[in-house]
This record gives structure tokens, C-alpha cells and sequence, in this order.
């Protein structure tokens, strides 16, 4: 049976002293076609940073990566609206 592509989106904003737990989380889930999508709203702290650096070490574990990143903070409608119009899975949960 095959296993649908599962998106799991991670909204942000200035998170970059939870940013790795909860990616960690994430990468830590038993099902294995998912794809992680990362929309950060113009953090002006260095979570875009972190996030890049995760990714470049555990981008293996998942189907397709991707972050996405803006000039100018849109609030929480605006940042989901960005992550969804990226998302390719089947199925979605926002953290």
C-alpha cells in the first residue's frame, strides 16, 4: 500500500529559541513520506538561520524541504497563506 505525501508546515516568527525542538519533532515522526515546508514571516531574530542549518543536516529525512522566507511581516493569515500555496501533500498539519 502506498503511503501519501503528508506536508507538515511549520509557521514562524522570531521562534529561534524553539525553532530546532520543534523541527526535531518533526524529524522524529515514524511516518516517512513527508515533506516539510518552513515559512518564516520576517523574523528579526536568526531563525531563518537556524532553520537553514537543520536543514542542511537532516534534509534527508524527509521527501522535499523547503523554506520560505518574506520581507515583511504579514501576521499568522499571511504566513499560512504563503505555506500553503507551497504544500504538495495529500494530507497537511500546520505547527
Amino acid at each position: 500500500m502506498e503511503r501519501p505525501l503528508v506536508t507538515i508546515g511549520v509557521i514562524s516568527y522570531n521562534s529561534a529559541a524553539t525553532i530546532v525542538e520543534t523541527l526535531e519533532s518533526v524529524k522524529n515522526q515514524t511516518y516517512e513520506n513527508i515533506e516539510l515546508i518552513i515559512s518564516d514571516d520576517a523574523s528579526k531574530d536568526n531563525t531563518v538561520e537556524i532553520c537553514r542549518d537543520w536543514i542542511e543536516k537532516n534534509a534527508s529525512h524527509f521527501s522535499r524541504v523547503e523554506i520560505i522566507t518574506t520581507k515583511a511581516n504579514t501576521g499568522t493569515c499571511g504566513n499560512c497563506d504563503r505555506l500553503l500555496d507551497k504544500t504538495t501533500g495529500l494530507w497537511l498539519r500546520i505547527l
